[in-house]
């Protein structure tokens, strides 16, 4: 057996050597062609296809690319500004309707103003004419006064005429009798006549007196009636002055109450308004972030092995549609594959839903703070 084996192995290992010398002849005499040829030498078997890569088309497509991301960025620099354009243009309007509706009110405010002081101008007038009319009614009762003196003088006048033509009279009548009754009572006459012109005398003197006297009394009422005309217009006057200043007084008083009162009611509504303001704008602003967490829950893709009970808070830059500009992580946690389905679920969510009043959308969703629960689902 043994001998058999190396028998057998002593035949085949110089068909070995015989295949190989073959082999390598064959290889020499190929390889040498090629050589003499100048040619690459292919390798056997099955050929790679490989790709040659242009540095030139290269170089053009970094150029592309970068170009596309110089227009991508001045899009996106072009859209903020025409985005903040409108919201300076939406924020003039504002300003300028709010200042349209404080002059509307100082308008109103002065009307009523205005009309308070015609009313209060009215009373006024209508107060200075009773004033007036009070001070007219004493002059008239001092004039009558004045005119009744004159005329209880010129009674007294007539009187004293009447006396004077009857004691001519009389004296006509005796000048008219007999000369006997002349002579005889000649003496008599004489003294008689010098006892009535005596009396006479003495009655002109009275009625000159009486005349005086009524004179004087009638200059006295005449003087009462003055004084008493200008003692009624000044209590007039100072009546209507007391008057007015107590009218005056008291509607100063009742304006400062009515003023005070309308004050502090418009407080109260102002204070109640504002707090119910308040409440509402609350309400619809945890509605709109609630809207905001249903959205982003929608997009989110949660990563495998997520602990429960995570939040992460983002800081997300939205435009006025909603459409989300950036979201950046503030706090969430040291899970990067968090982290990162967070983020891709807030972007994914925009168009987000936000409030269409811009005032509440500038305070709050233009650039707020989003808090994401991953366990509210």
């Amino acid at each position: 057996m043994a001998k058999r084996r190396g028998s057998s192995g002593g035949l085949s290992r110089p068909l070995f050597w015989a295949v190989l010398a073959h082999v390598v002849l064959i290889l020499i005499l190929t390889v040498g062609i090629d050589l003499w040829k100048d040619e690459p030498v292919r390798p056997a078997g099955q050929p790679i296809e490989a790709e040659v890569i242009d540095p030139a088309a290269l170089d053009a497509a970094r150029a592309r690319i970068d170009a596309a991301e110089r227009a991508r960025a001045q899009a996106d620099r072009a859209r903020e500004a025409k985005v903040e354009e409108e919201q300076r243009r939406l924020e003039d309007l504002q300003r300028q309707r709010e200042r349209e509706q404080e002059r509307a009110q100082a308008a109103a405010q002065q009307r009523q103003q205005a009309e308070e002081a015609a009313a209060k101008a009215a009373e006024q007038a209508q107060r200075e004419r009773e004033a007036a009319q009070q001070a007219a009614q004493a002059k008239q009762q001092a004039q009558a006064e004045a005119a009744a003196a004159a005329q209880k003088a010129a009674a007294a006048k007539a009187v004293a005429d009447q006396a004077a033509a009857q004691k001519a009279a009389a004296k006509a009548a005796a000048e008219k009798t007999t000369a006997e009754k002349a002579a005889a009572d000649a003496k008599r006459q004489a003294e008689a006549s010098a006892a009535q012109k005596a009396a006479e005398q003495k009655r002109q003197q009275d009625e000159a007196a009486k005349a005086a006297t009524a004179k004087a009394a009638a200059d006295k009422a005449t003087a009462q009636a003055a004084a008493a005309k200008a003692a009624a217009d000044k209590a007039a006057s100072d009546k209507a002055a007391v008057q007015a200043a107590a009218a005056k007084a008291a509607a100063d008083k009742a304006a400062a109450d009515k003023a005070a009162a309308d004050k502090a009611a418009a407080d109260n509504a102002a204070a109640a308004q504002a707090a119910a303001g308040a409440a509402e704008r609350a309400n619809q602003i945890n509605g709109y972030v609630a809207a905001i967490q249903r959205q982003v829950q929608a997009r989110w893709r949660k990563p495998l092995n997520w602990p429960p009970g995570l939040r992460c808070e983002l800081r997300v830059k939205l435009l006025p549609s909603g459409e989300v500009i950036s979201a950046q992580v503030v706090s969430c946690g040291d899970d990067p594959a968090f982290v990162d389905s967070v983020e891709q679920a807030v972007m994914a969510a925009s168009p987000l839903q936000v409030p269409t009043d811009i005032r509440l959308f500038n305070e709050h969703f233009r650039n707020f703070i989003f808090e994401f629960k991953a366990d509210v689902g």
